[in-house]
């Protein structure tokens, strides 16, 4: 059998327009198994003849449309016509741009006088429609650049695309975000009522020889509130300001001085000093360590304990160590961080008095009090974040980074992870963060400006 394919346009004006596509063939004494149906080549084919005759329409009513002037309702004459290669999600098409001579009531005429207008740079500013560019940072930022380039040759009818372009191409677009991002930021008004929660983690990726440095640190986290949720991700050394950078994530996501930010993240000071500086003391900041994180420094400790009073030729009485060591866990749980220092203490002291044991019994007193001594330091230095956590979890609060942690893992692990032998500059793995968390969060919308001709 034979198929053919027609496509009829009709204008506003109603003037109306066939066009005859390629027919498929598909004769019955010879098709195969492979032949059955529309095969992918000829989708690809039929795709590219549907959009070069839509397109070719399109720009003819534009240019025609576009000649009438919106002040005066006098038609412009036309200057010239030149040849214009356009980019499109199937295939790529050239075609005959006119550009139109300005009217005399053209209030731009005085600074460029005479000077021609092309109505196609308004539609087709890059080039390239923006679905193509869209596309083309979203597989950029789920694939290596090489790889989002192979997946669009394959499955689409668009002139194949390389791998710098697509590289390129998410760069603009993260700029875009941010630009758009710091647009929409207005002046805010106090609104004390409601709080947010800022989930923070970090990442290391491997950084390139050129900036003589081994990893780059990237900040990786997710805003959230009763309904809805953002994730981020930036390299604060990519970024002129990082405070005003964070101000603008959490702007977006319509924070306002004097609204409640908890912050929960391990015991790294930068990452909530980096909060409490975007908001410039605009409103209270309240930072709570991540159970988890010295939940396993205590598991350490009684795994150790453990590991003390089965000790061939332990001497002690092994209910003086074991209680303290369970306990401990209690006391943080509950908000009784003095107490638990006092245990702590304690283990300690019992711990220096085998000095006249034999060797494996002072080893393994050694190391519980090495780890006793790292747990008392991190809960000294961590001391006015520790909360009632075991009242928070009742309450449905949350205690823990763990939506960071799966932030990091979608954000840097999945694209920059190390297993992927990638090396990143500063602003490349920055672009790359930041669009890989808008598409995330399904907010990628890439938008054309207005250029001149």
């Amino acid at each position: 059998m034979d198929v053919r394919i027609a496509i009829e346009t009709t204008f506003d004006n109603g003037e109306k327009r066939t066009h005859q596509l390629d027919s498929i063939s598909r004769p019955y004494r010879v098709t195969c198994p492979d032949g059955i149906g529309l095969r992918l080549e000829d989708g690809k084919k039929i795709a590219e003849q549907f959009q070069r005759v839509i397109l070719y329409d399109q720009v003819e009513e534009i240019t025609r449309e576009s000649r009438v002037c919106p002040d005066c309702a006098s038609v412009r004459a036309i200057h010239d016509y030149r040849t214009r290669v356009l980019d499109t999600t199937f295939g790529r098409v050239r075609v005959e741009a006119a550009r139109l001579r300005r009217c005399s009531c053209d209030v731009k005429s005085a600074a460029m006088p005479g000077g021609p207008i092309s109505p196609l740079a308004y539609f087709f500013p890059d080039r390239a429609t923006p679905e193509l560019q869209r596309f083309h940072a979203e597989l950029g930022s789920r694939h290596s650049f090489r790889e989002a380039a192979r997946l669009m040759k394959s499955f689409l009818p668009c002139h194949p695309p390389h791998h710098a372009t697509v590289r390129a191409r998410l760069g603009r677009i993260a700029e875009r975000l941010e630009c758009s991002r710091r647009a929409s930021s207005s002046p805010a008004e106090v609104t004390p009522k409601g709080g947010l929660t800022v989930f923070l983690d970090g990442a290391h990726i491997r950084c390139r020889p050129e900036y003589q440095q081994r990893h780059l640190d990237l900040v990786v986290g997710k805003i959230e509130s009763r309904n809805i949720c953002r994730r981020f991700g930036m390299v604060v050394n990519a970024t002129a300001s990082p405070r005003r950078r964070m101000r603008e994530e959490l702007s977006a996501f319509e924070w306002k001085p004097g609204r409640l930010l908890t912050v929960i993240s391990d015991g790294e000071a930068a990452l909530p000093n980096l909060i409490r500086n975007a908001t410039n003391g605009d409103g209270p900041v309240k930072h709570i360590l991540d159970w988890w994180h010295f939940s396993m420094r205590v598991q350490h400790v009684e795994a150790a304990v453990q590991g003390l009073v089965q000790t061939q030729r332990f001497a002690g009485n092994p209910v003086l160590f074991q209680r303290p060591a369970k306990s401990l866990r209690w006391w943080l749980w509950h908000g009784r961080a003095r107490v638990a220092e006092t245990y702590l203490k304690g283990l300690m002291h019992d711990c220096a008095s085998f000095a006249e044991e034999p060797q494996a019994v002072r080893a393994a007193a050694a190391r519980v009090q090495a780890r006793c001594e790292t747990l008392y330091t991190y809960l000294a230095n961590n001391m006015e974040s520790l909360v009632d956590y075991g009242r928070r979890y009742r309450s449905g609060l949350p205690i823990s980074s763990s939506r960071a942690e799966s932030s990091v893992d979608d954000i840097a692990n999945a694209r920059m992870g190390k297993r992927r032998r990638m090396r990143w500059s500063l602003k490349g793995a920055h672009r790359v963060a930041v669009t890989r968390a808008a598409v995330l969060d399904g907010r990628l919308t890439v938008t054309n400006s207005k250029r001149a001709a």
